[in-house]
């Protein structure tokens, strides 16, 4: 061979491996970001896990406050309805000890109020009293 062939030869083998090694070295820095970049997926990846965790956590907490709170509403309303039926049952006695101290008779008790003739007294026994207390 001649010299200047194998020169070429061997510029082209250097030039060859310099390739090599600079192809080598920009897959390196790439692997290297590529773990860096998995690092901090991996990071992200962690504190999204925790923070949905610490979201289920306060969804139940919600979810059973809303289910103390329905049942007390419950209550609340069966109280309310207790109430209204013993208004409504009360009423004509309020009514008749507002006739009562009015000046209203036994008679007009049992008449307007619908009362027996044992309620109407004793309410107007008991207006009478307290007039005298």
């Amino acid at each position: 061979m001649e010299p200047m062939n194998l020169l070429s030869e061997l510029d082209l083998n250097i030039i060859l491996l310099l390739g090599s090694v600079v192809l080598l070295l920009l897959a390196g820095v790439a692997i290297h970001l590529l773990r860096r970049q998995n690092k901090q997926q991996q990071l992200t990846l962690a504190a999204v896990k925790n923070d949905l965790r610490a979201l289920t956590t306060a969804a139940v907490s919600v979810g059973e406050r809303l289910l103390e709170v329905e049942r007390r509403q419950r209550r609340l309303a069966e109280r309310q309805e207790q109430v209204d039926i013993y208004d409504s049952a009360n009423q004509p006695y309020e009514h008749a000890i507002r006739m009562v101290e009015k000046g209203a008779s036994v008679e007009q008790l049992v008449d307007v109020c619908g009362l027996s003739t044992n309620e109407a007294e004793l309410l107007h026994m008991m207006h009478r009293f307290d007039k005298a207390g």
